[in-house]
């Protein structure tokens, strides 16, 4: 029997009244639901599973399955998010923007569920710069992006003050704030240990100098999406007002199903949207969307780079080229040695962002540079770019779980050299046949640590 917190309890029952909040109490009896999103350039959504409503590539399964024994998860056919917070999708689709021209920053990204929505809606235009501010957690970013295979992205390990030096630059800002996470209760009650009042307070707090570190970079006209998986209105809707408040942002409403049960919130100029999971097939959620009106007093001050940008020459280029199928791109050398692919329209904005910003990957790396010769990156294997006449090695579901775990011992296969190693059609890695033995180069750090069935 789980024990709700008794002042969490008052506050709810405060709120939303005593009827529901009964109703709230006995959603934690229900089955656990899963919800996946797929990529919509890797997967598909079989039929027999039900949509999420709001989002068009999310649907949910019976049960929750072993995703670290399927291939295709590895290969990034789809990604396995929360079902509310899909209500992202529902957001943009709904803002009348050009995705063209739009610079998004997902502040705090990590994992990647809001970050690879974000990639699949913009499909290759715009950019988007995914940021975690705690370094473990931007290189699981990292690798969660890198499954989508899109070069529109930067992935960034960043304090919200160092993307507030960049003035006046992105379009769209989220922010998805750490809170006391009451909207998790149900499916993570551990959660429950860390709530207090006072906690409440501490997130508030932080929130409101989150906001107030990260808004010069949002543009004039620029649209701030702010989030929590929580309920409370300290850290949701009240601090939506303060935010309208000391940064002229004017409150953004957006059409909603009211059969889709999510409950509208409002207090003075401040909208907000509250999922609840006895109210909605998903977990509790809450997000709010402003507009920003004018700009705040600000001085821009350019500091030099640690991490080197160059162009490849022609020798550089001759060696890419034959591994990629995009015509639309510029290259770039980081560090004197990887080789990225970036789009044409990203190229100026990556040379900005590399002044400020600890940029831990960008665009898709195609390899670096070893004598003369390319030795391709697991990126690259992973993109949608690749090209599709490099070599390739299929292999069928144990013996690509063998590769994953790096325990393949033998392929039937005669090609010399590189190989992709495709499942299902989706690319999983690199392999390397030197002639007496073929090379397993998945990085160790993405490897299956999970013992294999039988």
């Amino acid at each position: 029997m789980m024990i709700l917190p008794e002042t969490f309890q008052a506050r709810l029952k405060d709120k939303i009244g005593v009827n529901s909040f009964e109703a709230y109490v006995e959603s934690f009896e229900d089955k656990p639901i899963v919800s996946v999103r797929h990529n919509q350039h890797k997967g598909h959504i079989p039929a027999q599973h039900p949509a999420v409503p709001w989002c068009k590539l999310g649907y949910y399964l019976d049960e929750r399955p072993i995703f670290t024994l399927d291939p295709a998860f590895h290969g990034g056919a789809y990604y396995v998010q929360e079902a509310s917070s899909m209500f992202l999708w529902h957001i943009l689709e709904n803002l009348n923007l050009h995705k063209k021209d739009l610079k998004i920053l997902d502040l705090s990204a990590a994992p990647g569920g809001k970050s690879t929505l974000i990639a699949n809606w913009l499909n290759h235009q715009g950019l988007l710069c995914a940021n975690d501010p705690i370094k473990h957690r931007a290189y699981t970013l990292k690798y969660n992006i890198l499954k989508e295979g899109y070069s529109n992205v930067i992935v960034t390990h960043n304090d919200p003050r160092d993307y507030g030096q960049i003035q006046d630059f992105f379009d769209i800002i989220l922010i998805d704030a750490p809170c006391s996470g009451e909207g998790m209760f149900r499916k993570d009650p551990d959660t429950m240990k860390e709530w207090s009042e006072e906690n409440i307070g501490l997130c508030a707090a932080r929130q409101k100098r989150i906001a107030a570190d990260v808004l010069p970079a949002l543009k004039t006209g620029g649209l701030l999406i702010y989030s929590t998986c929580t309920f409370n209105a300290s850290e949701n809707i009240d601090n939506v007002l303060w935010m309208q408040n000391t940064y002229d942002l004017k409150s953004i409403s957006i059409p909603i199903d009211p059969a889709w049960g999510i409950a509208i919130e409002e207090k003075k100029e401040a909208i907000g949207y509250q999922f609840y999971p006895h109210r909605v097939q998903g977990e509790g959620f809450f997000v709010s969307i402003a507009q920003k009106q004018s700009d705040s007093p600000f001085e821009q001050k350019l500091k030099q780079s640690k991490h080197l940008l160059s162009l490849p020459d022609k020798n550089h280029i001759a060696l890419v080229e034959p591994w990629i199928d995009e015509v639309d791109s510029d290259f770039l050398i980081f560090n004197k040695q990887e080789i990225h692919c970036i789009p044409e329209h990203a190229a100026t904005d990556m040379y900005i962002l590399n002044h400020y910003l600890k940029i831990i990957h960008f665009g898709i790396t195609i390899g670096s540079i070893n004598k003369n010769m390319l030795i391709p990156d697991h990126s690259l294997a992973l993109a949608l770019c690749i090209n599709p006449n490099v070599q390739q090695v299929a292999l069928e579901k144990q013996n690509a779980l063998l590769y994953l775990k790096k325990e393949l011992q033998h392929i039937d296969s005669h090609t010399h050299g590189w190989m992709l190693v495709t499942y299902q059609g989706l690319g999983i890695g690199w392999l390397k046949n030197i002639g007496h033995r073929f090379n397993n180069y998945l990085p160790s750090e993405y490897r299956i640590l999970m013992a294999l069935p039988q």
